[in-house]
């Protein structure tokens, strides 16, 4: 069942989860260090359900199977299920223990909605989270960033082929500023990496840079539902453009909500099986 060899064949199985736990702009207050470094804005907790709601039934139109763990509360941000958990090729993998407090709990929560298919899954004795996880050629590149540590690609090279940047402290998630793309295309805020990294993303893709103010509205995390389709944010506009040239198929979704709350298209995707 589980079956993800790259970021763009074309999507069978995904899991999602509606926001409905997200708390109200007006009540919350960020107590965790953490979880004040990245700047949130305000956000419309009806607006960002109708998006969901909205991007969901897109993704079903493409035939996409949609796998939703039972929400809960105190799981404020259960929705950005790439968080959680990420596949490479038939195994599933995560942290075994999160460092957030508030996404403690998520992975049983997923493992109760995968029980059915009897996944294999991994548990990484390191923080590690999808977000800067990549597929490529069968392997993935990770990003060391402020939520994955060097200890947990070390431990991860155990499993699989591992292509490792050192973004550092002040990112996030290796996919706010990387995406592959079909036909050896990048979505890159080449800024970002270190010289080495940057020399080796330009020698093996044709990378269509990302811009600091489109970097920070996420630009970089689209979603690729099969070779010839990317799902791009209605307000990226230059980056659709920028596709459409290169020859993909837009799906323009408004996505802004998840967005002020610091997670896009990839952020709250979990692909589990892709077709080739």
């Amino acid at each position: 069942m589980l079956h993800i060899r790259d970021e763009f064949s074309e999507l069978k199985k995904v899991v999602v989860c509606y926001g409905d736990q997200v708390p109200l702009a007006e009540e919350y207050q960020a107590d965790d260090p953490e979880q004040k470094k990245w700047g949130w804005q305000s956000w419309d907790k009806s607006l960002l359900l109708e998006q969901q709601s909205y991007f969901f039934d897109r993704l079903r139109a493409y035939n996409v199977e949609l796998i939703l763990p039972e929400t809960q509360k105190g799981m404020d941000w259960q929705m950005y299920t790439r968080d959680t958990a990420f596949v490479v090729n038939d195994t599933l993998y995560y942290a075994d223990v999160r460092t957030l407090k508030a996404r403690r709990g998520e992975i049983e929560k997923l493992k109760t909605a995968l029980h059915s298919y009897d996944p294999p899954m991994v548990p990484i004795n390191a923080k590690i989270e999808g977000g800067d996880v990549l597929n490529y050629e069968g392997g993935c590149f990770v990003g060391v960033s402020n939520r994955t540590s060097k200890e947990a690609v070390d431990e991860l090279k155990n499993y699989c082929e591992v292509t490792s940047f050192f973004l550092g402290d002040d990112v996030m998630h290796l996919d706010t500023r990387l995406t592959l793309l079909p036909n050896r295309y990048a979505l890159a805020h080449l800024e970002a990496f270190q010289p080495e990294d940057r020399t080796f993303l330009q020698e093996h893709f044709t990378v269509i840079p990302v811009t600091k103010a489109e970097t920070d509205k996420l630009g970089t995390n689209v979603f690729i539902v099969n070779p010839e389709t990317i799902f791009v944010e209605a307000s990226q506009t230059r980056i659709q453009d920028e596709l459409a040239t290169a020859g993909f198929t837009i799906e323009v979704v408004p996505y802004s909500e998840p967005i002020a709350l610091g997670g896009s298209f990839r952020c709250t995707t979990l692909p589990l099986e892709r077709k080739g």
